[in-house]
């Protein structure tokens, strides 16, 4: 069995939230419904935004946070 690697596991983590969250983002009820709310839709279209910004903020980051793995051997 292979292993998986944390940066990869952490960006696929972050990209089933994002299609969990965005699903669920479908059943919310947004309370009030008058005529300067966004249209249907738009709380979606900034979930899924959110959700991969996120996702690549986590892939940007993962080198300058990731230790080698000889670092405790120096």
């Amino acid at each position: 069995m292979k292993r998986i690697s944390t940066s990869r596991r952490i960006v696929v983590i972050l990209a089933l939230s994002t299609i969990i969250l965005t699903g669920l983002d479908l059943l919310t009820h947004h309370h009030a419904e008058v005529a300067f709310l966004p249209h249907f839709g738009l709380y979606l279209l900034i979930s899924i935004f959110a959700g991969f910004i996120f996702i690549v903020c986590a892939r940007l980051l993962t080198p300058l946070l990731c230790r080698k793995g000889d670092y405790y051997d120096r």
